[in-house]
């Protein structure tokens, strides 16, 4: 019974990583084709050959992206993806928060500003000696810290009064 269950154990392990590789693979495709290509604007032919070159150069990319993490970073890949995410979705995070819990509307044009400031505080927070902070070294926590951050820049950039016209 053991090996039996070791070997249905790594096949279920090989399918879950091809279909969430493949999911990921089309969804970067079908991305890039509608929002930088416009694909939907292309006539019928070239939509599908556009199509094909863009999944083989996303496939292309997807494999320097394991290469890159595999020989350049000093840890495993879902480290690697928690911590790119732990700068990426933070501003994303603070930016949905705001927008769901507060009804202010802000200043358009400085929201990529804080969106920066945000991260690059959170590099710096990232990159203090752990002496400064007592010993503790931070890690995925500054994801929510990221995003708190976002929310009060959102916030101090917020517009004071605004007169919506219901006309």
């Amino acid at each position: 019974l053991g090996i039996i269950v070791g070997i249905t154990f790594v096949l279920g392990l090989i399918a879950a990583a091809y279909s969430s590789a493949d999911s990921a693979l089309t969804s970067l495709t079908t991305s890039f084709c509608i929002d930088f290509l416009n694909i939907g604007k292309k006539p019928e032919a070239d939509q599908k050959r556009i199509r094909k070159r863009t999944h083989v150069w996303m496939s292309g990319l997807l494999i320097v992206v394991v290469i890159i993490f595999k020989y350049v970073l000093d840890r495993n890949v879902i480290d690697g993806l928690l911590t790119v995410a732990t700068y990426t979705y933070g501003p994303l995070l603070g930016l949905f928060s705001f927008g769901i819990f507060t009804k202010y509307q802000v200043k358009d044009n400085y929201v990529w500003v804080v969106a920066l400031v945000s991260v690059l505080s959170i590099v710096g927070l990232a990159n203090l000696p752990q002496a400064y902070l007592g010993g503790y070294a931070v890690g995925y926590e500054l994801l929510p810290i990221n995003g708190l951050i976002t929310f009060i820049g959102l916030y101090l950039i917020r517009v004071r009064k605004t007169n919506i016209s219901t006309a």
